[in-house]
């Protein structure tokens, strides 16, 4: 039988004598599409918080007037200067190594349990060091940057948790 013949078009959705696959339900989802979801998540997670690195973490305001002159400004530092500026300089290489490891996860690069151990290594290192670095600052004129890195601090910690636990 050919697609020529009219037969063809009829019998192509006809049932077929033999053993069939059982279907899976419809609302499983496969559990490699969560873990990369999740991965996913890790990343941005992990790039925002390397962007959050550089947004003011403490911030000094002064506004001095007198003898016919005004001088109004203020002076920041980011994770990476100011006070215990070489903690923030490790949250940030931390991330950087992290992004990288769960970059070629996500990219297909068979990494093995070296890499995974690697990736959690990073991750956490980063969650440790960048939580060091607002302890440290925190105390000392933080700005909005310390709080918005204290935030995706405690999301890629959670995250990676959950997913060492699923793995696990």
């Amino acid at each position: 039988m050919d697609d020529e013949t009219s037969g063809y078009w009829v019998d192509a959705g006809a049932p077929r004598s033999g053993p069939s696959l059982p279907l899976a339900p419809l609302s499983a989802t496969p559990r490699r599409s969560l873990e990369r979801t999740g991965q996913v998540a890790l990343l941005i997670l992990l790039t925002l918080f390397l962007v959050a690195t550089f947004l003011p973490w403490q911030r000094a305001c002064l506004d001095v007037g007198g003898f016919g002159f005004h001088f109004a400004g203020c002076f920041s530092a980011n994770a990476w200067s100011g006070t215990a500026g070489h903690v923030g300089q490790a949250a940030g290489v931390f991330a950087i190594a992290a992004i990288m490891a769960v970059g070629l996860r996500l990219g297909g690069v068979a990494l093995g349990e070296g890499g995974r151990l690697a990736t959690r290594v990073a991750v956490y290192g980063t969650a440790a060091a960048g939580g060091l670095k607002w302890l440290l600052v925190i105390g000392k004129l933080a700005s909005f940057g310390s709080w918005i890195g204290l935030l995706l601090l405690l999301a890629i910690a959670i995250l990676e948790s959950i997913d060492m636990l699923a793995i696990g």
